[in-house]
């Protein structure tokens, strides 16, 4: 049988119609921008002209919630409250991107850059982007290098330190440890350390009883520095799913899920953890599944 591969008409009720055709097709998979692109007989950016929006148009096209999530667009408004709000509770501390995009529960990455220069943000609000006496910790220096090491997808230099997206300026790896190298090697030294994680890997494998019960894990649920780094080096710094990476396109953001979920058990330990990108994280949901 013969099918167009383009619509006859792009009126909105046409388009509408379109994005209800893909959400069936799907048959309960989530739907998604890239899978619309990949499904429909329209492109998503003309969906988003005519309607303002991809969300506006899964409202008006009635397309449940459950089917194809919703993301509310942080607001500057949104942004300058948050660091208000911030730096009323913690005077003595700088309001970071990254703990703002926290606060707001979105990844840095939404943040860095949409608002302009983030020092140009704090200036409006009154603040110093850099407040004297700032003094970085170990963890927020690790965090930083753990975050360009993904964005570049290798070890980063000296010179990108001072640039987009780091959060930590060159000279505080210089005044903590005296030099860029040493920073790098108390990073690895800081990473390669046994951690909690490892013993639970070991009575995992080794002394626990074989279940197939699975029961709610009593560790906690946040991933060290140290386990989120040897996922993501063991990963390559990529989807593990759909092969993407932050160095070969910077709007991927990367994370380190749980394959058992954290709420139905899943340990933190490195067998039970994989490097998903955002899109793929977010279409496996709470699902038990192994990749």
């Amino acid at each position: 049988m013969f099918e167009l591969t383009t619509l006859e008409e792009y009126s909105d009720e046409a388009l509408l119609d379109e994005i209800r055709r893909v959400a069936a097709a799907l048959s309960g998979e989530r739907l998604t921008q890239k899978r619309f692109l990949e499904l429909a007989r329209v492109h998503v950016t003309t969906v988003r002209n005519r309607f303002g929006s991809w969300q506006r148009a899964l409202d008006l096209a009635g397309i449940a919630e459950e089917v194809a999530p919703r993301f509310n667009p942080v607001t500057r408004g949104a942004v300058v409250q948050a660091v208000k709000l911030y730096a009323q509770e913690f005077p003595e501390s700088s309001p970071t991107v990254e703990k703002i995009a926290r606060r707001l529960g979105v990844h840095r990455k939404t943040l860095s850059g949409k608002f302009g220069a983030w020092g140009d943000l704090l200036r409006e609000v009154g603040l110093s982007p850099v407040p004297l006496g700032r003094r970085y910790t170990d963890d927020e220096c690790f965090e930083n290098i753990i975050a360009l090491w993904t964005y570049y997808g290798r070890q980063p230099n000296f010179a990108e330190l001072n640039q987009a997206p780091s959060a930590v300026g060159s000279k505080a790896y210089v005044i903590r440890w005296g030099g860029w190298r040493a920073a790098l090697g108390a990073f690895i030294r800081h990473v390669n350390q046994p951690s909690v994680s490892d013993v639970l890997q070991t009575v995992s494998d080794q002394e626990l009883p074989q279940t197939s019960e699975i029961v709610p894990s009593s560790a906690p649920r946040s991933i060290s520095l140290s386990l989120r780094y040897k996922v993501l080096c063991r990963d390559h710094f990529r989807c593990v799913i759909c092969g993407r990476s932050p160095a070969k396109d910077h709007s991927v953001e990367l994370h380190v899920d749980h394959i058992i979920p954290w709420s139905k058990g899943g340990q933190n330990v490195e067998g039970n953890l994989r490097t998903l990108c955002f899109d793929c994280n977010l279409g496996k949901g709470a699902k038990t599944e192994r990749a």
